[in-house]
């Protein structure tokens, strides 16, 4: 799978991103690589994308975890088709002292990274978390010997604060003009687009 990153030069000159996308798709066709996904795509941008492409990706890679979680943005996707592939899943691990998570890890015998990575199993996002230890890496792909009650997944549901969508959106704006002319010029950026 080759996959098409979001970047600033597309606000720029609105030409970058679909033109990579479209020698991606003649690629695909002439049987060299076999998937197309994209990396930090809002509705916005996969709208504008989907206009000269014709070949639908198959997936949008996001962060995703139950501290960032844009309900509104992984349905339309979802809904287009496309299968969201959560990165930054763990957060980092600063979510694992969050009371709930703990509590959580507590009810069900595992460890504040097995909460997190289940919660994006059960939701079906496709889950793959980073380590280089070899015990976390255990520890990680353990998410598949039980199961969050529906409450409990409610609960991890309603973790995402009006701070962190406001925090997204900011990160979102310094990012798509970063290593462009505009770099410091952050409001010639897209400013909007679906938050949650």
């Amino acid at each position: 799978m080759y996959i098409c990153v979001m970047s600033g030069a597309y606000h720029v000159y609105r030409t970058t991103n679909w033109q990579a996308y479209l020698q991606l798709e003649k690629a695909k066709a002439a049987g060299q690589i076999r998937s197309l996904g994209l990396s930090n795509y809002a509705v916005e941008d996969f709208t504008e994308l989907m206009r000269k492409a014709t070949v639908t990706p198959a997936i949008n890679q996001i962060e995703i975890n139950p501290f960032l979680y844009r309900k509104n943005t992984i349905d339309f996707f979802e809904r287009s088709g496309v299968r969201m592939q959560s990165y930054r899943a763990l957060r980092d691990g600063k979510a694992f002292t969050d009371p709930t998570i703990v509590e959580l890890a507590a009810k069900y015998g595992k460890s504040p990274a097995q909460i997190m990575g289940r919660w994006c199993v059960q939701h079906g996002f496709i889950y793959i978390p980073k380590s280089v230890k070899k015990d976390r890496m255990v520890e990680n792909q353990d998410v598949f010997s039980f199961e969050l009650e529906p409450a409990d997944l409610a609960l991890l549901d309603q973790k995402t604060t009006p701070e962190a969508i406001a925090k997204f959106k900011e990160l979102y704006v310094k990012c798509v003009v970063r290593d462009t002319p505009i770099a410091s010029q952050t409001e010639l950026a897209k400013q909007q687009i679906t938050e949650d």
